[in-house]
C-alpha cells in the first residue's frame, strides 16, 4: 500500500522512542531534525494462500556510492573498515557508524583529533570516525550526511565539541529502556606499543532518541587495562531481566610473546547505562597463566577477533561464541539453567575441525631441513616456500603438532538458521593460507544438529555445500582472507544467502553465495554486480526501505590490495562503496522492528518466526557480532517472501523472564512493521 494511502486510510500513532515532535530539544535545524516517526495500524491482509514463498527472484546490484554522498564525487569521500548500520534517530531509516582502521595505527596516537580528520602526508584528509545520518536527497532518493561532531558519539569527557575520542568499534542496544538505541564505543589498546595509548577508554553513550549522545557514568567496561585490545562486542540479555548486558572480546595482551589472549568479559547491565563485571561468577573465566597444561586442555584465554551471542539450543538463553585467532580453538559458552555458562566448544564441534595433520605445513617442512634426524621428519618432503633464516625459526616443534594449534584464524561467526529447520546454524569467516596445510581450518558452514541438551554441530565440507573460495592457483600460492560475513536474503526468495568480505591478499573479492533450492550455494558476486575487490568492511541493510537489502563495503589496502597489477584491489584508501539492490521489483518482503515491554525495548534476543504458506523463517534479533562488532540494521529483521503477498503468522518469543510468546496473523507483505509486546496490532512504520 502506498504511504499516502496508509496516511489517509489508517489511524496514526506518533512514536519516536518517546513523544518528541519535530524541533524538540533545541538547536538549529540540521541532520537530526527528523521529528517523530509515524505508526499506522495495519489491518489484516488476506491469508498467504498457495503462494510460492521460495519463488526465485533475480537480483542485481549497482554501485550508488556517489548518489548516496559517500564517494569522492559525492562529497564525503568516506573511508572505513568497521561499519555498523542502525537507525540512530528513530526516523525509520538506517544510519551509519564508521571507524577507519587507521585509528589503530597512528604513532604516537593523539588523545583526540580535530573533527575526527587525519591530515595525510600528501595533504589529503581522511575521516577516522564518522556518524552519517540517512536523509532525503534533493530531487528524490536518499543520501548520507555528516553528523559526526553534532552527534556527540565520539565526544571526550570535559565537554569539548570539537575534540573526539579515539575509538575502533561500536555496537548498539537500548541500555536504559527509553526506546532509543545507545552505543558501546570500544577502544583498541596495543600492549606492545604503550606510546600509542591515547588515554581514552571504552564508553557507553546514551541516545536522546534523535541521535544526540551523552556519556554515561563510567563503569566496569571503561576500566580497561592499557593492554586490552577490544576487537568485538555484542549486547544480549543473558538473565532476561529486560536490561541489555554486554559481552566484549579482546585480542592479545602482548602480541607475539605468548599464545594466551586477553579474557573475554561479560558485563551485567544495571538499566542506567552502567554495567558490572560478572565474568568470573558466571563461569567464563579462563586460565591466563599461559601454562602448557592450559594450552593443551584449551582452558587458556583466547586471542579473539570477534564475539557473537545467539540462542543455539532454543532454551531462550543466549550462548556466547568467541572466534579465536592464531589457529587456536574457538570457544562456545553454553548457557545453563542456573544462569552460568559452561565452555563446550570442542564437544559441540565449533572449536575446530578434526583435520589436524600438520605434515604438509610448509614451515614444518622447513624445520625438517635442519632436523632431518627428528623421527617426525622421516617422510618430510622438500618445502615449496623460501624458508626463513634460520630455517626452523617459524615452527614450534613442541606446540605445532598439538591439536590446540591446528584450527583456524576466526574473524567473524554468523549465527542464523540457514537450512530452514528452525535451529540457528553457524558460518565462520576465517583467514587461511595454503602453506599451513590441512591442519588449518577453512571457513565452513556448521549445521545445528542439537536435539535437546548440549549444542552439537555438523560441519559440511565446502565442496558439498558449494561454499568454495576460488583460488587463482589451486596447488600453491593462494590465501583466503575472509574477514566478515553476513547471512541475509539478497534475492527475496526466503532462503538466507551469504555475503563474505575477503581482503588483504592477491585475488580477494567480496563473495556472494546465493542459496539454491537444494540447500547448496553458488557464488554469483560478479554476475550480480557485487564483486568488490579486497572487500574489507561490511554492513547490509535496506537503506532506502524499498524492500530489498543493499550492501555497504569498505576497501582493503593491505599488501597487494593497493596494487593495480592483476590480482590486486587497486585501492589507495579504504574507501566505502554502497551497492543498491533491485530485488524488490520482483519479490515479496517484510521488515520487522520490535518494541519490548517486560523484554528489553529493542527485543535483543527475541526469536521471530514468519510463516507464509507453510514455509517458516526463524531469525533472532541480534546486536553487533563478529570482527570489530559489525552490525546489519541493528533492531530490524528482514524477511524475503518470494511470491507471497502476505504472511499467515508472525510469532515473537520475547526475551523476558517468562519467554512470553505472541502472534500476529495475516500481516500484509511489502511493509516495514513494528510489533509491540502486549499489543495485538501490527503497525506500519510510515516513512517520511
Amino acid at each position: 500500500m502506498p504511504r499516502a494511502a496508509i496516511l489517509a486510510a489508517l489511524s496514526l500513532l506518533a512514536a519516536c522512542g518517546g513523544s518528541r515532535g519535530k524541533g524538540d530539544g533545541g538547536g538549529d535545524a540540521g541532520p537530526f531534525d527528523a521529528g517523530a516517526y509515524l505508526l499506522a495500524v495495519l489491518p489484516p491482509g488476506s491469508p498467504a494462500g498457495s503462494c510460492d514463498a521460495h519463488a526465485e527472484q533475480p537480483s542485481h546490484f549497482v554501485d550508488a556510492t556517489d548518489a548516496w554522498g559517500l564517494g569522492k564525487d559525492g562529497g564525503l569521500a568516506m573511508v572505513g573498515n568497521r561499519i555498523v548500520s542502525v537507525d540512530l534517530d528513530r526516523d525509520g531509516y538506517p544510519d551509519l557508524v564508521v571507524h577507519a582502521i587507521d585509528t589503530m595505527q597512528r604513532e604516537p596516537m593523539p588523545s583526540y583529533w580535530d573533527g575526527g580528520w587525519h591530515n595525510e602526508s600528501d595533504g589529503g584528509f581522511v575521516r577516522l570516525v564518522s556518524v552519517l545520518m540517512n536523509r532525503p536527497r534533493p530531487g528524490g532518493g536518499r543520501m548520507f550526511v555528516d553528523a559526526t561532531v553534532a552527534s556527540g558519539l565520539f565526544q571526550i569527557r570535559g565537554g569539548s565539541t570539537t575534540e573526539l575520542r579515539n575509538a575502533q568499534l561500536a555496537t548498539v542496544a537500548d541500555v536504559n529502556g527509553d526506546g532509543a538505541p545507545d552505543v558501546f564505543s570500544g577502544t583498541y589498546l596495543d600492549g606492545n606499543n604503550p606510546q600509542k595509548d591515547p588515554g581514552d577508554r571504552s564508553e557507553i553513550l546514551l541516545n536522546d532518541g534523535r541521535g544526540h549522545f551523552t556519556l554515561a557514568p563510567q563503569s566496569d567496561p571503561s576500566q580497561m587495562k592499557s593492554t586490552w585490545a577490544t576487537t568485538g562486542a555484542t549486547f544480549l540479555d543473558f538473565d532476561r531481566d529486560g536490561i541489555p548486558d554486554l559481552f566484549v572480546g579482546f585480542w592479545y595482551d602482548h602480541y607475539g610473546t605468548s599464545y594466551v589472549g586477553s579474557q573475554a568479559r561479560l558485563y551485567k547491565g544495571k538499566g542506567d547505562g552502567t554495567f558490572g563485571d560478572v565474568t568470573d561468577e558466571l563461569g567464563l573465566a579462563t586460565d591466563g597463566t599461559g601454562s602448557e597444561a592450559s594450552l593443551v586442555a584449551g582452558t587458556n584465554a583466547r586471542p579473539s577477533y570477534g564475539v557473537t551471542a545467539c540462542d543455539l539450543n532454543g532454551d531462550g538463553q543466549d550462548d556466547l561464541l568467541v572466534g579465536a585467532y592464531g589457529r587456536e580453538w574457538n570457544l562456545l559458552y553454553q548457557s545453563q539453567p542456573s544462569g552460568a555458562y559452561v565452555e563446550e566448544g570442542q564437544d559441540a564441534g565449533y572449536a575446530g575441525d578434526l583435520l589436524r595433520d600438520y605434515h604438509d605445513n610448509q614451515f614444518f617442512l622447513c624445520y625438517c631441513t635442519v632436523h632431518s634426524g627428528d623421527a617426525d621428519c622421516a617422510d618430510a618432503g622438500a618445502p615449496l616456500v623460501v624458508c626463513p633464516s634460520p630455517a626452523d625459526s617459524a615452527w614450534d616443534p613442541v606446540n605445532g603438532p598439538l591439536p590446540w594449534l591446528n584450527n583456524g584464524n576466526t574473524f567473524t561467526t554468523v549465527c542464523r538458521d540457514m537450512d530452514g529447520d528452525g535451529r540457528p546454524d553457524l558460518y565462520s569467516a576465517i583467514i587461511r593460507h595454503w602453506w599451513a596445510g590441512q591442519g588449518s581450518d577453512p571457513a565452513q558452514l556448521l549445521l545445528n544438529a542439537t536435539e535437546g541438551g548440549p549444542v552439537t554441530f555438523d560441519r559440511v565440507p565446502n565442496p558439498q555445500s558449494g561454499l568454495v573460495v576460488p583460488h587463482p592457483d589451486p596447488q600453491t600460492g593462494w590465501d583466503e582472507g575472509l574477514l566478515m560475513a553476513a547471512a541475509v536474503d539478497l534475492d527475496n526468495d526466503g532462503r538466507p544467502d551469504l555475503v563474505v568480505a575477503a581482503s588483504d591478499y592477491d585475488y580477494q573479492f567480496g563473495l556472494v553465495y546465493v542459496q539454491q533450492p537444494d540447500g547448496t550455494f553458488q557464488e554469483v558476486g560478479q554476475s550480480w554486480g557485487l564483486h568488490h575487490p579486497c572487500m574489507s568492511g561490511l554492513s547490509v541493510a535496506d537503506f532506502d526501505r524499498d524492500g530489498d537489502l543493499d550492501v555497504i563495503v569498505g576497501s582493503g589496502t593491505a599488501r597487494t590490495c593497493s596494487s593495480t597489477a592483476p590480482g590486486g584491489g587497486g585501492w589507495t584508501s579504504n574507501e566505502i562503496h554502497l551497492y543498491e539492490n533491485d530485488a524488490s521489483r520482483h519479490g515479496g518482503w517484510l521488515e520487522v522492528r520490535l518494541r519490548g515491554a517486560s523484554a528489553n525495548t529493542m527485543g535483543i534476543g527475541a526469536r521471530v518466526t514468519v510463516t507464509a504458506n507453510g514455509v517458516s523463517q526463524v531469525q533472532e534479533m541480534q546486536s553487533g557480532y563478529g570482527h570489530m562488532a559489525m552490525g546489519n540494521d541493528i533492531g530490524v529483521l528482514f524477511f524475503g517472501l518470494g511470491a507471497c503477498g502476505s504472511v499467515d503468522e508472525i510469532e515473537v518469543r520475547w526475551p523476558d523472564a517468562n519467554l512470553t510468546t505472541e502472534r500476529w496473523h495475516d500481516v500484509p507483505a511489502g511493509h516495514f512493521v513494528e510489533l509491540h509486546q502486549g499489543d495485538p496490532n501490527a503497525y506500519a512504520v510510515v516513512l517520511q
